[in-house]
């Protein structure tokens, strides 16, 4: 009796638990046709063009064929980040270097999360971060690096990265003050794991397109919401925006004067 009891209570303590938290799940659509990207001209630089048999275009706005927008962050807004408990990921959270493109294009982490930049090509690359808050970054990798170590963001802040010797290539580093986020994938779905019940915000981050909000209840361990992006939206302002406006260059006194642009053939 004693043994059927015990078990009862854990599979009751179980299922508790699986209601304590939830998986918010959704999807990220564009609205109408998604605008043309640029093709990116890699032909000055040997190197780089001979990675890519197709051509490459920018990552301003991915969508699929039914408007499936990739690249979106979405993540839970509050102003008292501590109240909503989690923890933050073990996990290294990396941006890598390959085929002279950023891997992903968009990095979300949280403040505090360990961070690293990896090169997988074997020629010269520079990381160059715009961060105003949070320490900034300018180095050069030049050869293949499986990861150095950048100082963990130490608060919330959207982060632009370049890189000095190939104008083209592009990041952004989205620094968060709470676990609960995701970025949206090639199929516009997300999920942000394990948020307790509750009444939220959850705002989506696109760098194009801007912020938007949307009020989302948790319950009984789910909750489901969809944000939607107008295609021929200009950005909205926002902070994050002016702020990236008004980035200065950083000083590359301190790095490795050889980090010199290379020049781009015109079509």
């Amino acid at each position: 009796m004693r043994i059927r009891t015990c078990i009862l209570t854990a599979v009751f303590s179980t299922a508790i638990a699986s209601f304590a938290s939830a998986d918010v799940t959704g999807k990220v659509t564009l609205d109408g046709k998604a605008p043309e990207m640029k093709t990116i001209d890699m032909s000055g630089v040997k190197e780089c063009a001979s990675q890519h048999p197709d051509p490459v275009s920018e990552e301003v706005v991915v969508a699929g064929d039914k408007g499936e927008l990739a690249n979106v962050v979405i993540s839970v807004k509050t102003e008292d980040p501590a109240s909503l408990g989690g923890e933050m990921s073990k996990e290294e959270a990396v941006l890598t270097q390959k085929a002279c493109m950023y891997t992903p294009h968009v990095l979300a982490l949280m403040v505090g999360q360990q961070m690293a930049i990896r090169n997988d090509d074997p020629f010269l690359h520079n990381v160059h971060s715009l961060a105003q808050t949070n320490p900034a970054f300018n180095f050069a990798q030049p050869n293949k690096d499986p990861g150095k170590k950048v100082d963990p963001p130490k608060a919330a802040e959207v982060i632009k990265v370049k890189c000095d010797v190939h104008p083209w290539m592009s990041a952004w580093i989205v620094v968060l003050d709470n676990p609960f986020f995701a970025v949206s994938g090639e199929d516009g779905k997300f999920a942000i794991r394990n948020l307790p019940d509750g009444d939220y915000t959850l705002q989506a981050w696109q760098e194009k397109y801007g912020t938007q909000e949307q009020k989302v209840t948790v319950k009984d361990g789910k909750a489901e919401v969809n944000f939607t992006f107008k295609a021929d939206a200009a950005m909205a302002p926002n902070a994050d925006g002016a702020k990236l406006a008004a980035a200065k260059t950083i000083d590359s006194s301190c790095c490795d004067t050889t980090v010199k642009p290379v020049a781009v053939a015109q079509k």
